[in-house]
């Protein structure tokens, strides 16, 4: 719920500088409540669930596939309190926002996903 939510917020937001007037207002706040309801609910029930699991099974913590793996949910925490400022930003002023802005979060949050997944998956180290 929460790595969806970002993509689709990013994808959303990254039409915005292409609409004017009541559109966009409107898809800055749909983005907005979606962030607020989707993306922040989802990151506390990933990271409560994560944490419990770590509580759970202590021992995972002896692998460095797991540092790396924590160590990637910090910087996804990092872009989502990115996507985040760029929202409140764009209800200042719409006109700041740029397409390769949210492109750009988009990007690297699938490839943060993507890396998070192999870990668990492979489990390489």
């Amino acid at each position: 719920m929460w790595i969806g939510s970002l993509l689709v917020i990013s994808s959303l937001m990254a039409l915005v500088p292409d609409q004017v007037g009541a559109a966009r207002e409107a898809t800055v706040l749909a983005g907005r409540r979606l962030f607020n309801v989707s993306a922040n609910a989802g990151a506390i029930v990933a990271i409560l669930f994560g944490i419990f699991a770590m509580i759970e099974n202590p021992s995972v913590m002896r692998h460095a596939w797991m540092h790396v793996k924590l160590a990637l949910v910090v910087v996804m925490l990092f872009f989502h309190a990115l996507l985040y400022r760029r929202i409140a930003a764009l209800a200042d002023d719409p006109g700041r926002a740029t397409r390769g802005q949210f492109s750009m979060i988009h990007g690297v949050v699938s490839l943060l996903l993507l890396a998070i997944l192999v870990l668990v998956i492979v489990r390489p180290f």
